[in-house]
């Protein structure tokens, strides 16, 4: 329990701390949006690049690439299962892509990372050897899921998120460091300095403005709170039971198991809401299940941890 405490509670409570000093007014005009631009385009690239460039290479590296396949495919499996279950519940058509993608899309970069990268006997490099191609398939399956939902999409959205994908700066820290990684290259130590002190500000900082954010989403949009609750049940206790069936399936044991539960378990990515506006969705019942599963995700994220612990 104090192994759980520890992991969960600093990354909770500078989420709250961002909520509270929005909701107090400390942040002025475009603050914000400032700060979590700074978290999303330098710091968190240079945590994940430097820390992947600087890492040694050990026997867990070999497991990695099977580690990623079960995660993509365990994604693509429970997108599925959201799809089906938005049917059953009743979504409308033009709302199953919001309902499906908040289903699957975990926040890994700003809550799985913080987790994992303080979890004992979890190699950060593991962690961050998986971030691009989860991300990148995220990005997939959701232009995937918002366009099926969506009739008369224009064909040139599609390019235009393509090109998203292609300098979405976390996408190409992620393949540059492990570029470096795996050809044994070392940074100039000036180099490497200058991005370790700028990755240390990216937890804290990526932390405390998604509590800022929270509090801007519109959560009185939503026409169907059912809806809602479905799809925060289906990212923070569905997603992470098919995980379940999966580890024991596979004979997933130990840190790989826990690593595949947490990120599975992680609340529903702010940036859906964004991805929800951009391509027709319901932007409502998008702010409603980013804002439920990152407060319902304590729970399930508490009860994974101490399971490993």
């Amino acid at each position: 329990m104090r192994l759980v405490l520890e992991l969960l509670l600093p990354v909770f409570l500078l989420i709250a701390l961002g909520a509270a000093l929005q909701r107090g007014g400390f942040f002025g005009a475009g603050v914000v949006t400032g700060l979590n631009r700074l978290s999303y385009w330098v710091a968190l690239p240079a945590l994940i690049f430097s820390g992947l460039a600087d890492a040694s290479k050990t026997a867990a590296d070999a497991r990695t690439g099977y580690l990623l396949a079960v995660m993509m495919g365990t994604t693509v499996l429970v997108a599925g299962l959201g799809w089906l279950i938005a049917g059953l519940l009743g979504v409308p058509w033009t709302g199953r892509g919001t309902f499906t993608q908040a289903f699957f899309r975990g926040n890994l970069a700003f809550v799985g990372l913080p987790i994992l990268l303080h979890l004992p006997g979890v190699p950060p490099t593991v962690v961050m050897l998986m971030l691009a191609p989860m991300m990148l398939l995220y990005n997939v399956l959701a232009v995937t899921a918002l366009v099926a939902s969506r009739e008369g999409l224009r064909l040139g959205a599609g390019r235009a998120l393509a090109a998203e994908w292609v300098r979405n700066p976390i996408i190409l820290a992620s393949i540059a460091g492990g570029l470096c990684h795996w050809q044994g290259w070392t940074l100039p130590t000036v180099f490497a300095g200058t991005l370790g002190q700028l990755g240390k500000m990216a937890v804290p900082l990526a932390l405390v403005t998604i509590g800022a954010v929270l509090l801007t989403l519109p959560l009185e949009a939503s026409r169907e709170r059912v809806w809602a609750v479905g799809a925060v049940a289906g990212k923070v206790v569905i997603s992470p039971l098919v995980g379940v069936a999966v580890a024991w399936g596979l004979g997933l044991v130990g840190v790989e198991r826990t690593v595949l539960l947490v990120m599975l378990a992680c609340p529903t990515a702010v940036i859906s809401y964004s991805m929800a506006g951009q391509l027709g969705g319901d932007e409502g019942l998008a702010a409603q299940v980013v804002v439920g599963s990152t407060l319902a995700s304590a729970a399930s994220l508490g009860l994974i941890l101490a399971q490993a612990s």
